[in-house]
């Protein structure tokens, strides 16, 4: 009887790993198309500010740094209540650049929802005059390439909504595996999404046609999540346009780590919370998960080193050969060799964050969401 849970588990993980290593490969198939170079349509680019005086200065100069024509884009700060030196810091820049523009957020809005950064996105994109709008974070710094890789996608009229990656900054070795991690969790996004099923993306790089963001509703229309994204990307694949996720060095944009284990941690809630919209996608991951450490746990407690080894080496295997398609693309081979101890690392995590999901009460940039 034992054997055979620990075969069950061998066989599901390496048929959900054989299923997303298939899924990353025909993302990249997909997006290993020739972008027009000619095509440079006028860009909003929205930036949510809820207390970020440590970081919006930094965004938005590497915005203002990027190869797109200067005539071709506008900057919309959304300061979304911020009690710091925000907003004093934005109106610095505003005298610096001319395409910058500035939205003030001064109370809490009574629409559930467009409450939190939803909100300040909706504002934004409402006092936006761009044909694309491409979203970033305040805490977060693109490369030159930027706009007019993501733009080049929407010279396509069926494009309706671009997702592309983002990597973390990493000196540490715990930012390092954050690095990792968030490179693993695009990589099965994209994955889901070219196997017809959006699995998630982040906000701090994504972009959407106006008119597309109109014809859905915007966040106005969408349920409330603490992952916005998700809903967003969800909302525009159901309407039946195309939707790209790009991996790609040029593409993709810089976060800042997490700095303590608690932030981490509690990341990691928000994540998982806002992963149970996913339907049924979300208990199919998470039984494949738990089997693993159910047949783990079996070896261990049967003294069977076969066991224990096959079972690490489907998990271990299944998940390095997925992070692998991705990170080459991305310039990060240095990572390499952190891969699969990451992978440990993550296993542990999946242990704690459970329990955690019995409270769906978040409490994010000083604001209370949920029950």
């Amino acid at each position: 009887m034992l054997l055979y849970v620990v075969i069950i588990a061998i066989v599901v993980y390496f048929l959900r790993s054989a299923i997303m290593f298939a899924g990353s490969l025909k993302s990249k198939q997909i997006q290993n198309i020739k972008l027009s170079q000619e095509f440079t349509p006028f860009v909003s680019v929205i930036v949510p500010s809820r207390n970020e005086e440590n970081n919006i200065e930094t965004c938005i100069h590497s915005l203002m740094e990027t190869d797109y024509p200067i005539d071709k884009f506008e900057i919309i700060a959304v300061n979304d209540r911020s009690t710091d030196k925000t907003g004093e810091i934005l109106r610095r820049l505003l005298q610096l650049y001319s395409n910058l523009k500035i939205v003030e957020i001064s109370e809490a809005t009574s629409n559930p929802n467009l409450k939190g950064k939803p909100g300040a996105l909706h504002r934004g994109i409402l006092e936006s005059k761009g044909e694309i709008v491409m979203m970033t974070d305040a805490d977060c710094v693109v490369p030159k390439t930027w706009l007019k890789s993501i733009s080049g996608y929407f010279s396509d009229v069926e494009v309706g909504l671009v997702a592309a990656f983002t990597m973390v900054k990493h000196n540490s070795e715990f930012e390092k595996i954050q690095a990792i991690e968030w490179i693993y969790m695009h990589t099965m996004a994209s994955a889901g999404l070219a196997l017809g099923k959006p699995l998630g993306c982040f906000g701090n790089n994504l972009s959407i046609r106006r008119s597309v963001y109109d014809e859905v509703g915007g966040y106005e229309n969408i349920k409330f999540s603490v992952t916005e994204d998700l809903a967003l990307i969800q909302a525009v694949h159901k309407s039946g346009y195309k939707v790209h996720y790009p991996c790609s060095s040029e593409s993709s944009v810089t976060t800042l780590p997490c700095i303590t284990f608690a932030e981490y941690i509690s990341q990691h809630r928000r994540w998982a919370i806002g992963g149970l919209g996913l339907g049924w996608v979300a208990p199919v991951f998470v039984l494949s998960s738990v089997l693993i450490w159910a047949a783990l746990i079996i070896g261990i407690f049967s003294v069977n080193l076969i066991w224990i080894l096959a079972v690490l080496f489907v998990r271990l295997f299944g998940d390095f050969s997925l992070i692998m398609t991705s990170i080459g693309k991305l310039k990060h081979e240095h990572l390499q060799s952190r891969i699969l101890s990451s992978i440990l690392y993550f296993m542990l995590i999946e242990l704690i964050i459970p329990p955690m999901l019995i409270d769906k009460k978040i409490v994010w940039k000083g604001q209370v969401f949920g029950k």
